[in-house]
């Protein structure tokens, strides 16, 4: 049974699948791991001033997103009995996926695939794929409901 799982959540369209298959792998003594990683074009550090964020509005928007995401994620985990913590740093996902496993000691890392094209996948690098090839821990890829 895996005990800390890590769940790679974005927003889009798989979330909820994603969410659901870690879920459903969950025992009694595991602990979820949400991740929603900002882009660090966008964020502010966490003690920056509240004015920042007001002459800042789409880091404040971004920050608000995922603090609202990952709070609907973790009341739908409650309501099943499981333990979870929400946690939103910026940067590069698939490197931020990959260092919070190693620092936490997840041993399951859960994330959505988007079913890019060949060009597509040229021109933007696979999250999915980079954690998959760096990951410290197994990668678990829901590939339902990620059609483009």
């Amino acid at each position: 049974m895996f005990t800390k799982i890590l769940v790679a959540l974005d927003g889009g369209p798989q979330h909820a699948q994603v969410l659901e298959l870690a879920a459903s792998l969950a025992g009694p003594a595991s602990r979820l791991h949400l991740l929603c990683v900002l882009d660090p074009a966008f964020a502010l550090a966490d003690d920056a001033p509240r004015a920042e964020h007001a002459e800042y509005p789409a880091a404040d928007a971004q920050v608000h997103q995922a603090e609202q995401l990952l709070s609907n994620a973790l009341g739908r985990l409650r309501e099943r009995g499981i333990d979870g913590l929400g946690h939103h740093p910026a940067g590069e996902p698939a490197q931020v996926i990959c260092d919070h496993a190693r620092q936490h000691g997840c041993d399951l890392i859960v994330i959505g695939h988007r079913h890019l094209s060949r060009m597509e996948r040229l021109l933007d690098r696979s999250v999915g794929q980079w954690t998959v090839d760096h990951a410290p821990c197994p990668v678990l890829v829901e590939v339902r409901g990620g059609e483009t």
